[in-house]
C-alpha cells in the first residue's frame, strides 16, 4: 500500500505522520530513556542475542559460507563480502524449500516473494553473537576484517596449489585456513541445496557447546537454559528454585526492574490520555498498591550495571515520589524526562496530535530483556539435540 499527501495542512500532515510512527513496533519505543538499563541486563542474561535475530541456524550457516568463500578465487575484501552476501540471498530459497512448515524466521522470505533482497544480511545480524559465543575465534574481529582474512586465505591457497605442483600434503594445516577465523564447524550435508531452518543434531551440539563454554556466556541464564534443555514460555516462568545463585540474583534484579519501570509507563499513559483513560488509571492504582507493599532494592539493580547519572536519577526520583504518593510531581517528572530524552518528539507535550487515531497504550508491556528472541534460539537448539 502506498500513502501520499494531496493538499493537507502542515498540522494534518503531522498528525498522519505521528500516527504512522506509533503504528510501528511497540518494543522499539523508549520514551523514558530506560533502554540503557534494559540492554545492560539483556546482555547479562542473554549475551550474544539481539532482537533482530530469528533462528539459531544462522549461527552455523555463516561459518559455512565463510569457509566456502575461502575456497573461491577471491582476491579482495570487497569480493568476499559480495560473494557472501549473494550466497546469503540464494540461501533464502533453499531454506524455504526445505523448511516446509518451519519457515518462520527465515530472513529474506518476504523480500524473495517481492523479488528483491534484504539490505541487512544474516551475517550482519548475527555477527556480534558469533563473537560472543566464540564461534569467531578472535574477539573483536569485524566483518570487514573477516572478509580480509578470508580473501588472504583464498589467495594463499591458490598460490600454494601452484607452488606445490601436485605434491600431496594438508593445505589447511599448512596455512591454517579453515580454522583460524571460525571455530571448526563443517556441514555433513550439501547445505547449499539441502539446508533447512532447523538445526541438525551435530549443529545443535556445536552451538550448545559454544554457548556453554564461551567466556561471555557460560555462566548466564542463556547457557543454563540450553544446558538443561529448559524451554520456558515467558520471562516470568524461569525455574528460580534450581537456578545457580549468581544467575538467580541477576534474573531477580532484572525482573524487579521490569516490575518497577512498568509503573512509570502506566503513569505515562495516564498523562498521555489527559487523565481520561479509566483502564490506565485503574492499572496505576493497582500497580502502585502492589509495588509499595513489597520489598524493592533499586540500589542493587543500578549497582549491577553501568548506567548514566540522569537515568539513575529519574529512577530514584520516580521511586521516591511513588512511595510518597505525590502524583503531581510524578507527572511533572515523567513529562520532563520524556522531553529530555526525545526533545521535540516528546508526545506528552502534544498528546492530542500523537493520539490522533491511536487507540493503544504506549509501551504498556513488561520488559523481557530479549527473552522473546532467546526463547526461539534455545528452542531450536533443544529440538536439534533431541533429533
Amino acid at each position: 500500500m502506498q500513502i501520499g499527501f494531496i493538499d493537507f495542512s502542515k498540522e494534518e500532515r503531522n498528525k498522519i505522520l505521528a500516527t504512522l510512527k506509533l503504528l510501528g513496533t511497540q518494543t522499539a519505543l523508549d520514551e523514558l530513556g530506560i533502554g540503557v538499563i534494559r540492554d545492560a541486563y539483556a546482555d547479562i542474561l542473554f549475551p550474544g542475542i539481539s532482537t533482530i535475530q530469528t533462528r539459531a541456524k544462522y549461527f552455523v550457516l555463516i561459518p559455512y559460507l565463510f569457509n566456502r568463500a575461502g575456497k573461491q578465487n577471491l582476491s579482495s575484501r570487497r569480493e568476499v563480502l559480495n560473494w557472501i552476501n549473494n550466497f546469503e540471498d540464494k540461501l533464502v530459497e533453499t531454506l524455504l524449500r526445505n523448511s516446509k512448515s518451519e519457515e518462520t524466521g527465515i530472513i529474506g522470505k518476504n523480500a524473495l516473494r517481492q523479488k528483491r533482497a534484504v539490505k541487512m544480511k544474516p551475517s550482519s545480524i548475527y555477527w556480534n553473537g558469533l563473537r560472543t559465543f566464540e564461534i569467531i575465534r578472535a574477539s573483536g574481529v569485524s566483518m570487514a576484517v573477516a572478509c580480509t582474512i578470508t580473501a588472504k586465505t583464498a589467495k594463499q591457497k591458490n598460490d600454494l596449489e601452484i607452488k606445490t605442483d601436485g605434491e600431496t600434503f594438508d593445505d589447511s594445516t599448512a596455512i591454517g585456513s579453515d580454522t583460524v577465523l571460525f571455530s571448526p564447524i563443517f556441514p555433513d550435508y550439501d547445505f547449499e541445496k539441502e539446508a533447512s531452518i532447523l538445526l541438525t543434531k551435530k549443529e545443535a551440539e556445536y552451538l550448545a557447546d559454544k554457548i556453554s563454554k564461551a567466556i561471555e556466556s557460560k555462566d548466564t541464564l542463556l547457557a543454563f537454559l540450553v544446558k538443561n534443555k529448559l524451554d520456558c514460555n515467558s520471562f516470568d516462568e524461569m525455574p528460580i528454585d534450581i537456578l545457580p545463585a549468581s544467575i538467580k540474583r541477576d534474573y531477580l534484579l532484572a525482573w524487579d526492574f521490569s516490575d518497577f519501570i512498568i509503573g512509570a509507563h502506566i503513569r505515562y499513559n495516564v498523562i498521555f490520555s489527559e487523565y481520561e483513560d479509566i483502564e490506565m488509571l485503574q492499572e496505576w492504582e493497582s500497580w502502585r498498591n502492589a509495588f509499595i507493599a513489597r520489598k524493592f532494592d533499586l540500589e542493587a539493580i543500578l549497582s549491577r550495571i553501568t548506567c548514566n547519572n540522569s537515568t539513575q536519577k529519574f529512577c530514584k526520583d520516580f521511586m521516591e515520589l511513588t512511595y510518597n504518593g505525590q502524583l503531581e510531581k510524578i507527572d511533572e517528572l515523567i513529562i520532563f524526562r520524556e522531553k529530555a530524552v526525545k526533545g521535540n518528539r516528546a508526545k506528552l507535550h502534544k498528546p492530542a496530535e500523537y493520539r490522533y487515531n491511536y487507540d493503544r497504550p504506549v509501551h504498556f508491556y513488561r520488559l523481557d530483556f530479549r527473552f522473546g528472541t532467546a526463547k526461539t534460539i534455545i528452542r531450536d537448539i533443544i529440538m536439534g539435540l533431541e533429533g
